[in-house]
């Protein structure tokens, strides 16, 4: 792409407005002036460029055009144009990975290393709303390496926060927590209030899922006992679903579930995806409390909300709802359920539930001996773990291997035993 150098402008402006060189002179500014700066033999001065500015904005008064050039138009650069163009892009709500891929061409041509961060920047929120997290890491990483590159680490809370939120979805909690902690040490150096807030939020949902519960309630505490539930409610109720969350982790469902029902009194807005989730943990609050009925309950009222307002959840809902009917033997419904949410889990890459959904599944065919479907979910499993990382892999090779001799399948029972000895001897 082709940005114009002051002279071009100029020529081009009056050309297109039917302009001679004759026409833009003024007492300061002769036509011989105007004539060698076309021709780059002289420098346009500031206010040569006002004078000239206000020329051409008569002229298309009268020919009823509107351009609004100004005297900073007429005096900015071609590497300035360019990064004002690739800024205005990237800003963009509709900027996409084409876009991108123009934006990095000028910026490499123009040597703009800030936009190429902020480009590397938007390439992995991209990645990161496709549930590419992998991909969306290695942008950001990208992105950060540039920011040090050029001594601008204002940003570098805010990426290594969005590096953790990935790391998490990829169930990678460890590191999501080394992020998480880094991120502090630049908001606390930058002064970035706001996403250290988000870290204290992230850092308890962290060490939650690492079951890690005491440390979890000691930073929600911190962040409770330091914010203002109106400064930044939607954080607020998040944090308290982090806090209720633990006490579900210690078996505490009463506190859990008394929680929910605050926090549900608390919205607003009834789209909030938030309802979706506080009605289906209360479905397996109730669920944990033995009442099938109540929890049943919740897990409908969860389902209906989240078809209709947060499908990408949805997932979620229906395979913790199989776990009633599971309870009751009631394996047809089950099956249903888990199959229905294994979808939804495919269709938006949610890979905790594609997991869960086939454990469940596992579980349920082993109970009703079912062995062919079980070998069948077993092969899922690890191709699921391949793909995503586990740490269970080599439990499912012993699964299958039983699974095999029970059945007298003996050369399939050796393979997978000699699978889970290899595994063994790497983790060794």
């Amino acid at each position: 792409m082709h940005f114009l150098t002051t002279s071009e402008k100029i020529k081009k402006l009056r050309n297109q407005l039917f302009l001679k060189q004759e026409d833009l002179k003024d007492e300061k500014v002769t036509r011989g002036l105007i004539s060698m700066i076309e021709t780059d033999k002289r420098d346009l001065s500031p206010k040569a460029a006002s004078k000239i500015a206000d020329k051409f904005n008569e002229k298309a008064e009268k020919l009823n055009i509107v351009i609004n050039i100004n005297e900073d138009y007429l005096l900015r650069s071609p590497k300035e144009d360019a990064e004002i163009y690739c800024l205005k892009k990237l800003k963009n709500a509709k900027v996409n990975r084409n876009i991108i891929d123009r934006v990095f061409k000028i910026s490499k041509q123009f040597e703009l290393i800030e936009v190429r961060a902020i480009g590397y920047f938007k390439l992995g929120e991209i990645f990161e709303n496709e549930k590419d997290f992998l991909e969306a890491c290695l942008s950001y990483n990208k992105s950060i390496e540039i920011y040090k590159d050029i001594n601008k680490n204002k940003k570098l809370g805010y990426i290594h926060w969005k590096i953790g939120e990935c790391k998490v979805k990829i169930m990678k909690y460890d590191s999501a927590i080394e992020h998480y902690h880094t991120s502090q040490y630049y908001c606390l150096a930058c002064g970035d209030t706001k996403t250290m807030k988000l870290c204290l939020y992230s850092l308890a949902n962290s060490y939650k899922k690492l079951n890690k519960i005491d440390t979890a309630l000691t930073i929600i505490e911190e962040y409770l006992g330091g914010c203002d539930e109106n400064d930044d409610k939607q954080l607020y109720i998040e944090v308290n679903c982090i806090k209720a969350t633990c006490y579900e982790a210690i078996d505490d469902y009463d506190t859990a579930a008394d929680i929910y029902n605050v926090l549900l009194e608390k919205i607003s807005d009834d789209k909030d995806v938030l309802v979706g989730y506080f009605y289906n943990n209360l479905g397996l609050d109730y669920f944990y409390k033995n009442n099938l009925k109540q929890s049943m309950f919740y897990f409908e009222m969860s389902e209906k909300f989240r078809f209709d307002i947060d499908k990408t959840n949805l997932a979620a809902t229906l395979i913790e709802k199989s776990n009633v009917f599971i309870k009751q033997k009631k394996y047809i419904e089950a099956i249903k359920s888990i199959e229905l949410g294994l979808t939804y889990a495919k269709n938006y890459n949610d890979m905790k539930y594609l997991l869960r959904g086939n454990y469940l599944l596992a579980n349920i065919y082993n109970k009703s001996h079912n062995y062919k479907n079980l070998e069948r979910i077993y092969l899922e499993i690890v191709l699921l773990i391949k793909e995503n990382g586990d740490n269970n892999l080599n439990s499912i090779y012993n699964k299958l291997a039983i699974l095999c001799l029970e059945q007298g399948k003996f050369k399939e029972c050796k393979e997978y035993l000699l699978l889970a000895e290899v595994l063994y001897k790497n983790v060794c």
